[in-house]
């Protein structure tokens, strides 16, 4: 037998608990040219390469803070 197959195209549905964002945050996403599409008639897919270069792209480093909570930061007093 062979290996199997994996997934590479997720509904709107499913690229939103891929991103941790609604479905309705996807099709923003989508609307507004950020995440590419993959339409099959009616059903629009979104592409699992697309969905990692997405992450990619918007993942940055913090090290002066400012992306951090006061906590992480350790500016909380309680």
């Amino acid at each position: 037998m062979g290996e199997p197959v994996s997934k590479r195209l997720y509904s709107v549905k499913e690229a939103g608990k891929y991103l941790g964002r609604s479905p309705w945050g996807i099709r923003h996403l989508i609307w507004e040219g950020h995440l590419p599409q993959v339409r099959q008639g009616r059903r629009v897919m979104v592409d699992i390469v697309d969905m990692d270069k997405f992450i990619e792209k918007h993942k940055r480093e913090s090290n002066d803070g400012y992306d951090l909570s006061q906590e992480e930061a350790g500016l909380d007093n309680g």
